[in-house]
């Protein structure tokens, strides 16, 4: 017989693969390829159009094969430039 126990394990499981399926924000690296129109690199198989990207007043000179650190909001469909390095 299953006890409240059991049904607790069950349900804290489930809160965590909803919010690991929810692709909450992380912080991650790219490479700019494009400044008109901004084009970034995330990684071997993702870039990222200008639809996709939200820029900081304030994140310094962009530059082919420049640097940037970005944060993907949740859900993955929108990126925020926080800085080039």
């Amino acid at each position: 017989m299953h006890d409240a126990k059991d049904l607790l394990g069950v349900i804290k499981q489930a809160a965590v693969e909803a919010v690991a399926a929810s692709n909450p924000t992380a912080v991650c690296t790219g490479t700019v390829m494009r400044v008109s129109p901004l084009k970034i690199k995330v990684g071997q198989k993702l870039t990222l159009s200008p639809k996709q990207l939200i820029l900081c007043r304030e994140i310094g000179t962009l530059n082919e094969k420049s640097s940037v650190v970005l944060l993907r909001a949740q859900g993955g469909q929108k990126y925020i430039i926080l800085g080039v390095f």
